[in-house]
């Protein structure tokens, strides 16, 4: 019986990229209120990952306030790798910064949009993310995440 192979070696996010394939989105929640207080609370995004050997799942939870509405999106983008890999934190946290977020950042705003037209007050505008925006932590792992 031959031994299994080797997780491959990436050692940028690029390459981690190459091997990746966007095969979901999952939403966890969603929820939007009225609110009479009409205090605003710019848009907060509390980012997770949950890693296993051919998964990366970049789980993205939302809030934001103001316009007579409050609401909240929790929805993750899910990869599938080709191969197994072994890859530092700090590649995976860039490979999360500048992917996994911006493929799910476009689900989120939807789901807030349409839950404000849903409840008929002003939608809100939440602010195209760009490359260098969201910063993450290499100790971002969060194994609850799909809990």
């Amino acid at each position: 019986m031959s031994a299994a192979p080797q997780p491959r070696t990436v050692t940028d996010a690029r390459e981690l990229l190459d091997l990746a394939e966007l095969t979901d989105i999952v939403f966890y929640e969603t929820y939007a209120r009225r609110t009479s207080d009409g205090e605003d609370n710019p848009l907060a995004i509390q980012i997770a990952l949950r890693r296993e050997e051919l998964v990366l799942e970049i789980r993205c939870r939302a809030t934001v306030a103001g316009a007579g509405g409050e609401y909240l999106t929790d929805a993750s983008a899910v990869f599938t790798l080709h191969e197994p890999i072994e890859a530092p934190d700090t590649v995976v946290a860039e490979f999360v910064e500048r992917v996994g977020v911006m493929s799910v950042y476009p689900y989120l705003r939807e789901s807030i949009t349409q839950s404000a037209a849903k409840l008929g007050l002003d939608r809100p505008i939440l602010k195209l993310l760009r490359p260098g925006d969201v910063h993450v932590t290499p100790d971002i792992q969060d194994p609850r995440v799909a809990g």
